[in-house]
């Protein structure tokens, strides 16, 4: 066999092996989602026990305990409802229904929150739990489900707050509110398949932790939470191009703009992320769940 033989055997093996990466990706997700759904089935106990001690240990020995978890986020959303509808008046862009500034920041911050609170958590999610990685019989699978229903709850919470405060103020929510659900669904996956990535990753890297802050500190500029498009006027055209491809290609933008459209403009503007958040939940679902089955043997030698 000559030279030029072996290297079209070698091209044709690799197109064959990524031909059928692509045919069998629907089984490998099918896959994914019947183990994480077994997962969570079989250990739904302990899940909602540990998530319960996970949003109750920080407030402990407090008069109002587990409370402060409510609480946290209701106060929260009410400072920021008071600070930009009295004191900082933003300029909210031009929508259908007369909302507030208050409504546009919120409903994007609020996935923001969720989205780097979980992350950054995730990171020391199963590190931080050393004396149970070190049991054999413990489903290591909980910790960073967990993490990230705990991390869910402020948001569900600023949701309703939300929600509430469109209808009493303004006597109306928009229809997309309907597709709130759906989109929170899509969410949860999102970050569950980031935080078991980032959680099994963490045991070995551990300044992942301090990497993420610091680069979530950056985005959280270059995300439309505190702004929109049509809401930055500069006046250098090529300032104006810089700061369309970052808000473009932000991937962070991806997890904000549903929710904005769903609470604030009250219609899908911006289709392409509805089509591509799903996807991208889905992906990350199965590589973080992949990733974490993978060096989940070897957790406990590395901690």
């Amino acid at each position: 066999m000559t030279a030029t033989d072996v290297s079209n055997h070698t091209v044709l093996s690799y197109c064959l092996d990524v031909l059928k990466s692509i045919v069998l990706l629907p089984l490998s997700i099918a896959a994914v989602l019947r183990d994480m759904a077994r997962d969570v089935r079989r250990y739904r106990r302990l899940l909602l026990e540990m998530t319960w001690r996970e949003l109750a240990d920080p407030f402990a020995g407090s008069f109002l305990g587990v409370t402060w978890s409510v609480l946290h986020p209701l106060l929260m959303m009410a400072v920021y409802a008071t600070v930009f509808a009295i004191i900082f008046r933003g300029a909210p862009e031009a929508n259908a229904h007369g909302f507030d500034f208050t409504i546009q920041m919120i409903s994007a911050y609020l996935p923001w929150m969720a989205m780097t609170n979980s992350v950054v958590a995730g990171c020391s999610a199963v590190r931080n739990k050393a004396n149970l990685v070190k049991q054999v019989v413990f489903p290591l699978e909980v910790l960073p489900i967990k993490t990230v229903l705990a991390n869910l709850v402020p948001q569900v919470i600023g949701t309703i707050f939300l929600f509430f405060y469109s209808l009493i103020r303004f006597h109306e929510v928009p229809w997309t509110w309907a597709l709130w659900p759906v989109m929170f669904g899509f969410e949860v996956l999102l970050l569950s398949g980031l935080v078991m990535m980032v959680s099994s990753i963490g045991v070995y890297l551990r300044d992942l932790k301090d990497v993420l802050q610091v680069a979530f500190m950056v985005l959280f500029y270059a995300t439309p939470v505190l702004y929109t498009e049509k809401t930055l006027h500069p006046d250098n055209p090529t300032v104006l191009k810089v700061i369309d491809g970052l808000l473009t290609y932000n991937p962070m933008s991806l997890i904000v703009r549903p929710f904005r459209d769903i609470c604030f403009f009250g219609e899908i503007r911006y289709g392409w992320t509805w089509v591509l958040y799903p996807i991208v939940a889905v992906l990350a679902l199965v590589i973080g769940y992949r990733t974490f089955r993978k060096l989940k043997p070897h957790f406990g030698n590395a901690l």
